[in-house]
């Protein structure tokens, strides 16, 4: 590609002289360079003999195929080039619809008021198991951390407290170890990490024997039906924290758990080494988790 590269420039200013100023090189290097490339080809590819320098019938096919070779190069230098910053100008999150909701979406906005140039997209599912979209840049996981599919980073740990909405603990009587009678806001899923009611009074040995309760597949509708005071919640940190801070939701005053190997964590598939909206993402994330702790 040397080559290539000083034959072209010699070829363009028919001059040995302008091609090593263009190139920045001194003029016997232009002609060693030519005579390597020569001795390679195994032709002639200029006519010394006259000047300006002119180029022998090999040096005219050569020069044709040069030209069209780094053009195309070029070329996909350039496509490359808007692919990075297309892709360095992009972000896909995947996570679940509730953590989406509750957790991500208005701190999304401190990230984007900090790099407006990134656009945002986010992919959600039902539940936290294993957000997965096959595109995303990031993923935000919900369990262990003992993946291999990316670099996995701990961002909080998990825990466990039932909630209700000030209206309902006004209006109802709770002790500690009971729930007896109380309405409970379920939400059916099949993930084995999703702590239910029944798990969370074994784990505790609070009581339950009757209730009218609700259920729901997924921590959006759940969460509406607290608030709207409707029941007694599992109030997982990751959904309702912001909102026990806001006092839109309090603690029913019952026992908190924290789940074992339960904890959030971002995973960065392979894909996403090198993305510079990811990195910036990645640091800012670190921040906001520093300050949810």
């Amino acid at each position: 590609m040397r080559l290539l590269s000083v034959f072209e420039a010699a070829a363009r200013h028919r001059s040995l002289s302008l091609a090593a100023r263009t190139l920045n090189v001194t003029q016997p290097a232009i002609s060693k360079s030519l005579r390597d490339l020569e001795q390679w080809v195994g032709a002639g590819l200029f006519d010394r003999n006259r000047r300006p320098l002119v180029l022998t019938e090999s040096g005219e096919l050569l020069l044709v195929a040069t030209r069209e070779g780094l053009g195309l190069i070029a070329t996909a230098l350039e496509d490359i080039a808007r692919i990075k910053a297309a892709r360095d100008g992009s972000l896909r999150l995947s996570c679940s619809i509730g953590f989406a909701t509750y957790w991500l979406m208005h701190r999304l906005a401190r990230f984007s008021a900090n790099w407006p140039e990134i656009a945002v997209s986010v992919m959600t599912t039902p539940h936290d198991a294993a957000p997965d979209a096959p595109h995303a840049d990031v993923l935000f996981r919900y369990g262990h951390g003992r993946w291999h599919d990316g670099t996995v980073i701990h961002m909080f740990q998990e825990r466990i407290e039932p909630v209700v909405s000030p209206e309902f603990f006004a209006s109802h009587f709770i002790v500690r170890d009971s729930l007896d009678g109380l309405p409970l806001i379920h939400v059916e899923v099949d993930a084995a990490s999703w702590r239910s009611w029944p798990g969370y009074c074994q784990t505790t040995d609070v009581t339950r024997d009757s209730g009218n309760d609700l259920r729901f597949n997924n921590y959006v509708q759940a969460t509406q039906a607290a608030l709207s005071g409707q029941g007694v919640m599992l109030g997982w940190r990751s959904i309702a924290s912001d909102l026990t801070t806001e006092g839109r939701l309090v603690s029913a005053g019952l026992l908190t758990i924290v789940p074992e190997d339960g904890a959030y964590y971002v995973v960065m598939p392979p894909r996403s080494i090198g993305n510079l909206a990811v990195t910036r993402f990645i640091a800012w994330l670190r921040e906001e988790c520093q300050v949810f702790a």
